[in-house]
């Protein structure tokens, strides 16, 4: 069956259709797949979120009002069983955000010298020590580049509470790599979080 819009797929796969539900899954399950390796850094586990992901959104596909793109919602879902996640298991084997990338490209490249492979270990190790809440702003922001009032709606939150949680995000990594990179008296990071 050709579903011409994402609306028709959403209605027919909320009609019970099973291959609509497959497609939706088939078009979004490696974006899950990575928002929730970028939370949880341990494939095995990111494998685990995105399939509870999928069937929560199998069950709760009659509640999507269609205010946001489906992907939108999936995402919020991704965040939040990822937060849950995070605050219920221990974490197992990490794996450094550099090596999550969802393409080539951002892998680490072979010619990367040493030291920039140890700075991105332990900027990695510093993200994973800050608070759920803390990690999931943090990662929706400098990794995929969300503006603050994206990242509100998703985490149902004020955007003035995702700022405080960036701004705090912020300060534990600075105060965790200050022995690489002192801080600038001159420097802001309200700039930052202003952005």
């Amino acid at each position: 069956m050709n579903y011409e819009n994402e609306k028709e797929l959403i209605k027919q796969a909320i009609d019970g259709d099973r291959k609509a539900f497959n497609t939706i899954v088939n078009k979004y399950k490696k974006r899950v797949f990575y928002t929730a390796m970028k939370m949880v850094r341990n494939k095995d586990d990111a494998y685990d979120i995105t399939q509870d992901v999928f069937i929560s959104a199998y069950k709760n596909l009659g509640t999507f009002k269609g205010d946001s793109s489906l992907f939108t919602w999936l995402y919020r879902i991704t965040v939040n069983k990822s937060i849950k996640f995070t605050t219920r298991d221990k974490y197992r084997n990490m794996l450094p955000v550099n090596e999550i990338g969802n393409d080539e490209k951002s892998k680490l490249r072979p010619d990367m010298d040493y030291r920039q492979k140890q700075l991105q270990n332990r900027l990695d190790s510093a993200v994973i020590e800050l608070p759920p809440q803390q990690r999931a702003v943090f990662t929706m922001r400098f990794y995929d580049g969300m503006p603050h009032n994206e990242i509100a709606r998703i985490l149902n939150r004020s955007e003035g509470a995702t700022k405080a949680n960036y701004f705090q995000a912020i300060r534990k990594l600075r105060e965790s790599l200050s022995d690489l990179f002192p801080i600038n008296a001159n420097s802001s990071i309200t700039d930052e979080v202003q952005k």
